[in-house]
């Protein structure tokens, strides 16, 4: 899907856009639903807040951006600029946003606006990382199908769904003055990571940058992400295949090059291990497989 709606919200296309916008505000036990986006933007993708958006600005209204994957800039209108790279959370006010875009090969996340309708301490222009960024993902796939259904009890559901995840944001990132040590280490390595996934990162330098001893290292990736530093580089790299290999003109030779992989075919065989299909599959027609 390619964002070409009449109810989109945001006029300057993207490779892939889907704008799951209500007709009427849904209002769940926690938050009022003004829309949620989802969208996997490409290089191009630039956005001048509000002047791209057809709703007007609410001011007790909130913004919360969830990065899945890749790397975006927003430019706030004191002049502060915020970079939100994978696997990372922040909400923001409306009002204070003058601009945002893909500030790599790709950005995909949900872009949500709502309405506190209860007493919510929302933390204000903090990120927050998410180690278990897969089980966020397929929650946010099930709102999106309920949210798109016609069927008010379906579309309370949804936003009720959401008003969960949005509390385990806001305690997660509460959280973070608590945070032992290690934890901010590695944070902050993770963050390093997704962007420069084109990078071709070794164990060896990964322990370099935190400082510390790869077995050091190694027992920090298990404890806090259940994998390995290799098996999460590998996973972080093949995410974001899937996501590039959904724009229109890639191909599995190009994307495979462009996340430094040996060749097409020891990606194509990764990505299948991962994903259960070949990455073929996701090319737009008319793409040529290698």
């Amino acid at each position: 899907m390619n964002g070409k709606s009449h109810i989109s919200h945001v006029k300057n296309e993207t490779t892939y856009n889907i704008p799951l916008v209500l007709d009427e505000n849904v209002i769940s036990s926690g938050i009022s639903l003004l829309s949620l986006w989802h969208t996997l933007a490409d290089e191009s993708y630039r956005v001048i807040w509000p002047r791209d958006k057809r709703k007007p600005l609410i001011p007790n209204s909130w913004v919360a951006v969830y990065t899945l994957q890749g790397c975006g800039k927003l430019l706030l209108r004191d002049g502060r600029e915020i970079i939100l790279n994978g696997n990372c959370i922040i909400f923001l006010k409306p009002t204070d946003i003058q601009a945002y875009h893909c500030a790599g090969l790709v950005w995909e996340q949900y872009w949500m606006e709502f309405i506190p309708t209860s007493v919510m301490q929302i933390p204000l222009l903090q990120t927050g990382v998410i180690y278990n960024g897969e089980h966020y993902n397929r929650e946010l796939e099930e709102v999106a199908e309920m949210i798109t259904a016609k069927d008010s009890m379906r579309n309370n559901l949804a936003v009720a769904f959401l008003t969960k995840i949005i509390y385990q944001w806001i305690c997660l990132i509460s959280e973070n003055e608590k945070k032992e040590p290690g934890v901010v280490q590695i944070e902050n390595l993770l963050s390093v990571l997704h962007s420069d996934l084109q990078r071709n990162w070794r164990v060896q330098e990964m322990a370099q940058k935190m400082q510390c001893s790869e077995q050091y290292l190694r027992r920090l990736f298990l404890r806090y992400t259940g994998k390995t530093p290799k098996e999460y580089y590998l996973d972080a790299r093949l995410d974001l295949a899937h996501s590039l290999l959904r724009q229109e003109g890639q191909t599995v030779g190009r994307v495979a090059d462009m996340l430094n992989f040996f060749d097409a075919f020891h990606f194509s065989k990764a990505f299948k291990r991962r994903f259960g299909m070949a990455p073929s599959v996701l090319l737009k027609p008319g793409s040529k497989g290698e």
